[in-house]
């Protein structure tokens, strides 16, 4: 075992009561245990987006410690390679869940506990995406004046109201989490709410874009390669893979996040801001 990397899911649960039991699903093995226990980690103390202009510590070595006296399923799956592999180790888990969950209930995996690389003393091993970004400026009451204007434009649409509420969630969601299939789809997934309401038709994300940025709506189509986007949501969907990896995910991801931003910014009654015009000088190729 200590030729490989290994990259462990744990998850906390009351439902069944051993002291230690394990199997084997390979490349992952699953063990329930009573804690408490110790790994050894790397664990990221900054947050996943950090300052432009300033170092910082992204991961330190750390001891996890699972508190004694509750019931644990850990669940590790181990590669010769840990370089780009964290995607296949954290599939391979996920597959085991599928099929426990299947075998015997899904409310085993209701509460998880960490994720990640174990190391040991000698060797440690991490995975994290991290961006960098501009400072912000937080001016607390000028910001409580906007909000509330936003809000209340908001709430002047009964129709859109209660749609802002599910975009909101969805939006939220897909900024918590890590760039990958995830993401991208709780991103699409605000769209289908609005300005697709009603209709599993694309066109009218064009038509509405094309009214908040003042351009034809086959230009804002094509160059915010809308159709594209929609074909890799289906891909995902239908085919169980997004067809963009690397760059191409980030591309994708980032476009996605600001036809998001612009949307929801007109919807509050906020004015075009400019997240999309780079698209329109320098087009998204992915």
């Amino acid at each position: 075992m200590a030729d490989y990397f290994r990259f462990m899911k744990l998850y906390w649960t009351e439902l069944i009561h051993v002291s230690f039991d394990k199997l084997i699903v390979d490349p992952v093995r699953v063990e329930v245990f009573r804690g408490p226990r110790k790994y050894d980690v790397l664990e990221r103390v900054s947050p996943p987006v950090v300052p432009s202009d300033r170092e910082t510590i992204i991961v330190q070595a750390q001891t996890l410690e699972v508190p004694g006296d509750r019931t644990y399923i850990e669940l590790v799956a181990r590669t010769k390679e840990a370089t780009g592999n964290r995607q296949y180790c954290e599939d391979q888990i996920d597959r085991v869940v599928a099929n426990i969950s299947a075998q015997l209930s899904p409310n085993l995996f209701a509460q998880e506990m960490w994720r990640g690389w174990l190391g040991d003393h000698q060797r440690f091993m991490g995975g994290f995406w991290l961006m960098r970004s501009q400072g912000i400026e937080f001016e607390a009451a000028k910001l409580q004046n906007a909000l509330r204007a936003f809000q209340r434009a908001i709430e002047s649409s009964v129709e859109l109201n209660p749609r802002f509420t599910l975009m909101a969630k969805l939006f939220s969601r897909a900024l918590s989490t890590p760039p990958g299939e995830e993401r991208f789809l709780w991103l699409w997934t605000v769209l289908e709410v609005f300005p697709m309401k009603d209709t599993s038709n694309i066109q009218p994300i064009s038509d509405y874009l094309a009214n908040v940025l003042a351009r034809p709506a086959k230009e804002v189509k094509e160059q915010l390669m809308i159709g594209k986007l929609f074909g890799a949501r289906c891909a995902l969907v239908h085919d169980g893979k997004l067809p963009c990896e690397g760059q191409d995910l980030a591309g994708a991801l980032n476009l996605l996040e600001a036809i998001d931003l612009t949307v929801l910014r007109s919807l509050g009654g906020l004015p075009y801001s400019g997240e999309l015009d780079t698209s329109f000088t320098e087009p998204y190729q992915g």
